[in-house]
């Protein structure tokens, strides 16, 4: 959970002083992943490989590391207005 360890989230939860920085931070994680590009080569973050014998094996993906996620792209002058959206 971003800055919050999750071991200490119940703890926190049952202190009514941490109930708006668990909302905050539930909210930004859940629009940081509605935001994230999805990888299109992969399912779940593995891929099927087919070697010359025909055996087939599973991989993570190449292209997301094993996450299904696309990892950000930098921000910098060949991608557009730096700090832009």
């Amino acid at each position: 959970m971003g800055w919050v360890d999750p071991k200490w989230i119940p703890a926190l939860r049952a202190d009514g002083r941490y109930t708006r920085l668990l909302n905050l931070t539930q909210r930004l994680l859940a629009e940081r992943e509605r935001l994230m590009p999805q990888c299109t080569n992969c399912q779940g973050g593995q891929v099927t490989v087919r070697d010359p014998d025909g055996r087939e094996y599973t991989a993570d993906c190449p292209a997301c590391d094993g996450t299904g996620v696309l990892p950000e792209r930098a921000d910098n002058e060949d991608d557009g207005r730096a700090g832009g959206r």
